[in-house]
């Protein structure tokens, strides 16, 4: 089983660093939704389900 990942952060940099530099296939992981802010995230999850998110705690529009 695949977990299912959310990450979330206002950065483009932190964004782009955490999608390439952490092997998530070794990791049994699939990254499901890259948000820049929590209101991103709380759409997708009207619809979607995940396991994991990994989120900035400080953003515009909403905070994680």
């Amino acid at each position: 089983m695949k977990y299912k990942v959310i990450l979330a952060d206002d950065e483009p940099i932190m964004r782009k660093a955490l999608q390439t530099l952490i092997d998530w296939e070794k990791l049994d992981c699939e990254i499901v939704c890259v948000a820049e802010n929590g209101y991103e995230v709380l759409e997708f999850l009207k619809e979607n389900r995940a396991d994991i998110m990994i989120t900035d705690i400080k953003m515009p529009v909403q905070s994680g």
